[in-house]
């Protein structure tokens, strides 16, 4: 079973533009355990209490996560806490967030994004 850690920008894409991401992803790697870290939860939370569209979706977001295997963080930032929960478990990480990407590939960590709806591996 392969393990995708997801971040808060991949999870509000995939609800303001609906694909078949999750098909896609198991179509691609096979059974997958989707990990949401608890400090990504907090970082949807905050932005669930603002007021407006994004709000709305980072609600949506944190309902579609609930589903998610739960992990903790550390104290460091919710960027470095997902790369050293990738590269603790093996995992993938499933991100929008061009900076994390980048990041990613210099650790040689694994990724997922979407381009043109559909999913990506990087």
């Amino acid at each position: 079973m392969q393990k995708v850690v997801f971040d808060s920008s991949f999870l509000m894409t995939v609800v303001e533009k609906p694909t078949t991401w999750f098909e896609d992803i198991v179509e691609a790697l096979g059974t997958v355990q989707p990990i949401l870290l608890d400090c990504v939860k907090a970082e949807l939370q905050k932005l669930a209490l603002g007021g407006g569209g994004r709000s709305r979706t980072a609600r949506v977001a944190l309902d579609l996560a609930s589903r998610f295997a739960p992990e903790s963080c550390g104290g460091a930032s919710v960027d470095d806490e997902i790369v050293s929960a990738a590269r603790t478990s093996g995992a993938y990480v499933a991100t929008m967030d061009s900076g994390l990407l980048t990041t990613l590939k210099a650790a040689r960590i694994r990724a997922v994004t979407l381009s043109s709806g559909r999913i990506r591996l990087v």
